[in-house]
C-alpha cells in the first residue's frame, strides 16, 4: 500500500460523515484499488462519532477505523493512526474538511516524487488561497503564535499549524519514540524531530476553508500553548 491518510476525530457527529464521504470518494476515483486507505480515529468522542465511522467503515472499503476509549488529544490520535497505517506515505488531515482531499493530494505528490520528507500544508505564503478566511482576532493570534514559534525554533515556516501534512512514513518511525506531546505543540514538536534528524520538510501552499466551530480559544489557551512550546525547546 503506498498512501495512508489518518483522520483524527473528537465529538464530530455533525462533520465526519461529510468530510470520511468526500475522501473516500476522491481515494476511490483516483486511485487504484488497494493503493490507499483512510483511517479514521476516533478520539475518545462522547457522541455519536464512534457509531457514524464504523458505519462509514462498512459502506466504503478503503475506509478503516480505530476507536480509542479516553480522549487523548489530537496529537496522541494522529500518533496511533501513524503507528497502524499500512502506507508508504502517511498524511493527516482535520475532521472539519478544512482541507480537501485534492488539497490534500498536492502534499502526498510532493513527498511521492521525492521532493521532500514531509510536506506541510501553508495557508500564509503567496500562492495559498484561504476560501474561507479566519476572523481577524484568529489571524492576529495565529500569526503571533507562528513568530513566536520561527524565533524559539529557528524555522522558516510561515505556517506550522495547518492541519494538513505528509510524511514518507521511514522519517516518521524514525521520530514517533521522541514525540511525546499530544496537545498543542504537537505539529511543531513533528517538524522539529523531522529536522533534527536531517529531514527534509517543505511547505507547501494550499486552499483552505475557516472551521468556525474551532475548539481554540486564545485567551484560555494561549499560555498553556506557549508552556508547551518552551518545554519542547528547552528538552532539545
Amino acid at each position: 500500500m503506498k498512501y495512508s491518510i489518518i483522520i483524527p476525530a473528537y465529538n464530530e457527529e455533525a462533520r465526519i460523515r461529510d468530510t470520511v464521504r468526500d475522501y473516500a470518494a476522491y481515494l476511490q476515483d483516483h486511485f487504484p484499488d488497494g493503493e490507499a486507505e483512510l483511517r479514521i480515529i476516533v478520539n475518545g468522542s462522547r457522541d455519536r462519532t464512534a457509531e457514524i465511522a464504523l458505519e462509514l467503515e462498512r459502506e466504503y472499503p478503503c475506509v478503516r477505523v480505530w476507536i480509542t476509549p479516553e480522549r487523548q488529544g489530537k496529537g496522541g490520535a494522529v500518533m496511533k493512526g501513524f503507528e497502524l497505517a499500512e502506507g508508504e506515505i502517511v498524511a493527516f488531515a482535520d475532521a472539519d474538511n478544512a482541507t480537501t482531499a485534492p488539497e490534500l493530494r498536492r502534499l502526498l505528490d510532493v513527498v511521492a516524487a521525492g521532493e521532500a520528507d514531509a510536506a506541510i500544508g501553508s495557508r500564509w505564503l503567496p500562492q495559498s488561497h484561504q476560501a474561507i478566511p479566519q476572523p481577524l482576532a484568529r489571524r492576529v493570534a495565529s500569526r503571533i503564535f507562528n513568530l513566536i514559534v520561527r524565533l524559539l525554533f529557528q524555522f522558516p515556516y510561515r505556517d506550522t499549524q495547518c492541519g494538513a501534512k505528509a510524511f514518507r512514513k521511514a522519517a516518521i518511525e524514525a521520530v514517533r519514540e521522541e514525540i511525546h506531546t499530544t496537545g498543542w505543540a504537537f505539529d511543531v514538536a513533528l517538524i522539529w524531530r523531522l529536522r533534527r534528524h536531517g529531514f527534509k520538510v517543505q511547505e507547501v501552499p494550499i486552499t483552505w476553508s475557516d472551521n468556525s466551530k474551532s475548539r481554540l480559544r486564545m485567551h484560555r489557551d494561549a499560555p498553556s500553548m506557549l508552556w508547551e512550546l518552551i518545554k519542547l525547546r528547552l528538552g532539545g
